[in-house]
This record gives structure tokens, C-alpha cells and sequence, in this order.
């Protein structure tokens, strides 16, 4: 016999689809006159904007030192913001976000002091106050993951070719490079991704993380958006105008002498990427699984160190299911568990019961391989409190 409390639910679930309010906290911190701002986070996901400010205080005088360049990125603020929204969509968790709000004629963070502030003691202050919030967001987070955190220096390129850019602070010529050479001592030195080339879950090497089929730029290209380097396109080739990565890179990530994360600049395309909010939206979407999935890969997560700064009066209604849709036997995650305990129970669309157990801080995966294709139905139950969640689970 069926269960008919559970099918009529599933009626309401996929025919009026529930509306839920909540509301979200974050802590946002503010330099001096609101110039820079840190939206702090509890995911290792660190997210820095330096060149899509708009504002232009008189008191402090454009720039003109050293033959600057003083375009802005156009919707790179936007982008950025999209990307946490939909990071807490996925995690129910913030990545941390460090944006400059001063035009780039004002102040270029992505230069040194001497270049990016031309001597303006308010300009001088702003730029201190940026990189001190990375730094501050990068030590959080590396107490909290165990020096697992990854680091985007978001940007926009205006080159015609639409592509994304990733810069790993090496070069075109060098990415030109066989595979062998770049996996020598000599460019893994060169790379913000250092550390993770001398130590990640697989042993992979320096190339395979570079542009290999679990790179960062092949799962965004896996997503539809092209990327270099990546499998398909493995270097930029020469006279590309590609970006490598500036002075943020450098300096903030594992390139650096004690720096303890990995990173790298991410110079977007306009066209399908920044030009509108639904491009902005579908990449924001495809930059978060391919995080997610990068970091699994590479790194041995533990997501339940995410701490959610979400309140809610039903906390199953916190858990997360990722990757979904996803495909037979692949293992999925629930995300954002804490440090309560839950009871779960996978439905059929006929209201069977297939599967039941437990999940806790250290018991957060799930084998789909029992399932067949199809659509189910996860009951998630607070086993302290009695609320209860559903939530679909595709299998595709």
C-alpha cells in the first residue's frame, strides 16, 4: 500500500513548488570611508575585486604614475556577488569576498603601493586595508580547513577572444611547454599553485592541475564555458594579450614565500559571461560546481567545517545536496550538516522506501549506485527537534 501522507506531499514538492523565507546574516566589514569592504565567510573560498569600484572622491587624485591603466572591469562586483549567492545556494555557506569600491583611477590594488596609489595617503590606506582583508580572510580560513582554501583574483579581459582566462602566474611561452618541462621544480616554483602541485589527494602533477581533465579550467569548459588553459585549450598561444596574473597572485597564494594557499587570477570575457545578470547567473552556477568539484578532487574536504551563518527555524532546512542531478554510483554529499544529527529516508515517486540511515558530521555521503535513473525523494529528519526537510535527488 502506498503511502499516501508522503504522495500527497510529493504533489505539493513538484506541483507548487514551497517558497521558503529566511533570514541571512553575514558579517561585512569596512575600511576607512567605506572604500574597501570584506564580506567575511565560512567557506575556504576567497574571492578578491579590485577593479570593479565606482567611486571617484576628489580627494584623492587620479592616477598618473608610471603610465597606469585605468580601466575598469566592468561587472566583475556583480559577478562576484552572484558567485556567493549561488555558493550558498549549493552549501548554504558564504566564500569570503574583498572588493575595492574605488575606480581604478583612484587606486589600483593590483599593483604595488607605489604604482597602485601614487603616493595619495588616503589612496595609501585603502590599498593597506584591501590586502590586509585577504590576508585576514585567508588565515580564517585556513585555520578552518586546514590550509585547504582556494584563492580567485577576479577580473575582466577586454581581448577579443571570448574566453576565460586563468593565470597561474606563468606565462603563454611557458605554458607552451611540454607537459614534462612544466612539471619540473623550476615552474612549479613559478606557479600559485605550488603547493598544490607538491602535495594534493591524487598526485596529480603540475600539467594534469595545469590542464588536465581534472583542471580548473577543464571543469568550467565541462560547463560550457571555455577556458585556458584547460584539455581543449591547453595554452594561449603566443601574442595573446593572455593575463598570467598581477601583483595579487603573487603575493596571495602559495607563489609567495609562507603563503599556505593555492590560487589564481581569473580574468572573465564579457560577451555570455559579464554582459548580463542571466549570463552572470548561468556562470555564477558553473564557477560553483566547478569549485566545488575541483576542491573535492584535489583536496580532502570536509565541508562540515562550514559553519553556516544562515538562520533558519527548521535547521534541516540548511542540508544541502551536491552534486544534483548527478549520475548512477557517483557518490553525493550532504553539506552543512554542523554538529547535529539527522535520519534520512529515500523515496521512490510511487512513495516506496528504499533507502534509510544517518547523517552526522562525520557521515555525510551518500552511494547512489542502488538508485536507477530517475527522480527521488529525500526525506531529511532532525532527530532532535522532529522538523523535517524534503528535498529531490535527480539521477541522471
Amino acid at each position: 500500500m502506498q503511502n499516501t501522507s508522503l504522495i500527497r506531499l510529493l504533489y505539493f514538492i513538484f506541483i507548487f513548488p514551497c517558497i521558503a523565507s529566511a533570514a541571512y546574516a553575514q558579517e561585512i566589514y569596512y575600511g576607512t570611508n567605506k572604500y574597501i569592504e570584506y564580506q567575511a565567510g565560512t567557506l575556504p573560498i576567497i574571492i578578491s575585486v579590485p577593479h570593479g569600484g565606482q567611486l571617484e572622491p576628489s580627494t584623492i587624485l587620479n592616477r598618473t604614475c608610471n603610465n597606469p591603466v585605468l580601466v575598469t572591469d566592468a561587472y566583475t562586483l556583480e559577478t562576484a556577488l552572484e558567485i556567493k549567492k549561488q555558493l550558498f545556494a549549493l552549501t548554504g555557506c558564504y566564500p569570503h569576498i574583498i572588493i575595492s569600491h574605488l575606480k581604478r583611477n583612484k587606486l589600483d590594488p593590483n599593483r604595488n603601493i607605489a604604482d597602485g596609489a601614487c603616493g595619495n595617503a588616503e589612496a595609501e590606506t585603502a590599498w593597506n586595508e584591501f590586502h590586509s582583508f585577504i590576508t585576514t580572510a585567508r588565515n580564517t580560513a585556513n585555520q578552518q580547513y586546514n590550509k585547504k582554501t582556494f584563492f580567485v583574483d577576479l577580473h575582466g579581459h577586454g581581448n577579443p577572444i571570448q574566453r576565460i582566462e586563468l593565470g597561474y602566474l606563468l606565462y603563454d611561452d611557458e605554458l607552451a611547454q611540454t607537459d614534462d618541462v612544466l612539471n619540473t621544480s623550476q615552474y612549479i616554483n613559478n606557479s600559485s599553485i605550488k603547493n598544490l602541485a607538491l602535495s594534493n589527494l591524487k598526485n596529480y602533477t603540475h600539467s594534469e592541475l595545469l590542464r588536465g581533465p581534472k583542471s580548473f579550467g577543464t571543469l568550467l569548459s565541462n560547463q560550457n564555458f571555455a577556458a585556458v588553459p584547460s584539455q581543449s585549450i591547453p595554452t594561449p598561444g603566443t601574442n595573446s594579450n593572455y593575463f598570467s596574473g598581477g601583483y595579487i597572485t603573487a603575493h596571495h597564494t602559495s607563489y609567495a614565500t609562507g603563503v599556505e594557499i593555492n590560487g589564481v587570477q581569473m580574468e572573465l570575457n564579457f560577451t555570455g559571461v559579464r554582459d548580463f545578470p542571466a549570463n552572470r547567473e548561468l556562470f555564477a552556477i558553473a564557477f560553483s560546481k566547478a569549485m566545488i568539484e575541483f576542491m573535492n578532487t584535489h583536496f580532502e574536504m570536509n565541508w562540515n567545517s562550514c559553519a553556516s551563518v544562515s538562520i533558519y527555524k527548521n535547521a534541516a532546512d540548511d542540508i544541502s545536496i551536491y552534486p544534483n542531478p548527478t549520475q548512477k554510483g557517483q557518490l553525493v554529499y550532504f553539506f552543512n550538516i554542523g554538529n547535529n544529527e539527522y535520519s534520512y529516508s529515500i523515496y521512490n515517486l510511487f512513495g516506496q522506501k528504499l533507502k534509510t540511515g544517518i547523517l552526522n558530521n562525520t557521515d555525510n555521503a551518500l552511494n547512489t549506485e542502488f538508485l536507477d535513473i530517475g527522480i527521488y525523494i529525500v526525506s531529511i529528519l532532525d532527530i532532535k527537534t522532529g522538523n523535517r526537510k524534503l528535498t529531490k535527488l535527480i539521477i541522471q
